[in-house]
């Protein structure tokens, strides 16, 4: 495959490592009491969402590679979905540097399967077990599901801190 076939999956490897950099570099400028945190009653944590995206870098990164290899088979889930929630169940008895090498080794294997996909490869179309999607394109899960994902929890990281009652020089 040349490189112009790749040009899709190259940018969204790159986009995906880029996301999860910048949210571990946020959370490397916390202090360790708002990793735990929680601004309110079913608010995540800061290590509720690294959890969270532990677990969906390599499911949707699958999803989209299944798409490709198989879009007769129906992807995704919903937010009942049981890996999704042991994920985030029980947090803050996880040690952030474990889950940060985890997230770190996720985008660095995701990033090596999206490179491999070409732009038709991202084209292809299946339909999603969750009656929201219908059918779509692996690129929509790739940039809606991955990488835009990312960084709607690098969002929610920043809530937290904006919300941290004891705001300092990590601001």
């Amino acid at each position: 495959m040349s490189e112009a076939q790749r040009r899709r999956g190259h940018a969204a490897a790159i986009r995906v490592q880029t996301a999860v950099e910048e949210l571990l570099s946020e959370v490397d400028r916390l202090p360790a009491d708002l990793i735990n945190w929680k601004p309110a009653e079913g608010v995540w944590s800061v290590m509720d969402i690294l959890c969270h995206v532990e677990e969906f870098v390599p499911y949707w990164t699958r999803q989209a590679s299944t798409v490709v290899r198989h879009p007769e088979i129906p992807w995704g889930r919903d937010h009942t979905d049981k890996d999704r929630l042991a994920a985030v169940h029980d947090t803050a008895t996880r040690r952030l540097a474990d889950v940060r090498e985890a997230i770190r080794q996720s985008a660095r294997e995701s990033a090596d399967v999206l490179e491999q996909m070409s732009d038709a490869d991202l084209d292809v179309e299946s339909a999603s077990r969750n009656p929201r999607w219908g059918v779509k394109p692996a690129r929509f899960i790739v940039d809606d599901l991955l990488v835009q994902h990312v960084e709607k929890h690098l969002g929610q990281v920043r809530r937290n801190v904006s919300l941290y009652p004891h705001q300092g020089p990590h601001q």
